[in-house]
């Protein structure tokens, strides 16, 4: 299957007009969009019309330190949750690794295991990676927070997940679209179905990074301490793993 992804194509060409040092630092809502981040990256990440937003937040986690199963990093993200209805949701995030480096690539995420139906793009800092697969909804952190808002389901979930990490590798912006998988039937996507699911998920949301407008930070409402209904653990499994000399590899 080969796809030029716009979505994808976008991000790459507004990498280089990144240039936030110094800028001051908040996230949160702002009047482009439901996500919005003055720096590091300065960007905002807007819904498709008919999605409403769910929940916001902040938190901490804990991340995974390279490959050990017993030492952690001091993470923090900010997220915002998205629903049409019931049958399609996004979740943004951003996460800052508390100084250290993110590991390019899925090393110490759920991914590591996971079947991947289809990827795009370069696994490096700087670029953006699209993953396509199946994620069972025990291990999903935001499903009880869109239940809470009634826009959930109890089945698994088809994702088309993309990655960017900013060219120190110490900020990593996810963004993921998602639909129920029919659990009544044999769970095999077949690629008709598949190539409907990405188009759909490309154009679920634009991401406006510095280049194409200046984000102000007087003009967002900071997101509020909000663990809510998210699971920090799982959240820790889906972000990966950081370290700190992974950005030298």
């Amino acid at each position: 299957m080969k796809k030029i992804l716009p979505v994808l194509a976008f991000l790459v060409l507004a990498l280089p007009c990144i240039a936030d040092a110094g800028w001051e630092l908040v996230r949160g809502s702002g009047p482009q969009a439901s996500f919005e981040s003055s720096a590091r990256p300065e960007v905002a990440v807007k819904a498709a019309p008919g999605f409403s937003t769910v929940a916001q937040g902040k938190m901490t986690v804990l991340l995974h330190e390279g490959n050990s199963l017993t030492t952690y990093l001091d993470g923090t993200v900010w997220y915002c949750l998205s629903a049409h209805g019931d049958h399609a949701q996004l979740a943004v995030a951003l996460a800052d690794a508390g100084g250290e480096a993110w590991y390019p690539g899925m090393l110490g995420s759920s991914l590591e295991s996971a079947e991947i139906l289809y990827s795009c793009g370069p696994e490096r800092p700087g670029s953006v990676t699209q993953r396509v697969f199946v994620r069972q909804v025990q291990l999903d952190p935001w499903m009880q927070a869109f239940k809470a808002a009634d826009a959930g389901w109890n089945g698994s979930l088809l994702v088309s997940q993309y990655e960017w990490l900013d060219s120190s590798s110490e900020n990593k912006l996810l963004v993921e679209y998602r639909e129920p998988l029919n659990s009544e039937k044999c769970p095999v996507i077949i690629p008709e179905e598949l190539d409907k699911f990405i188009d759909r998920a490309n154009v679920s949301f634009s991401a406006r990074f510095a280049g194409e407008g200046h984000v102000e930070a007087s003009s967002i409402t900071p997101y509020p301490w909000n663990s809510e209904n998210v699971s920090s653990r799982l959240l820790s499994e889906v972000l990966g793993a950081a370290d700190r000399s992974a950005g030298s590899r």
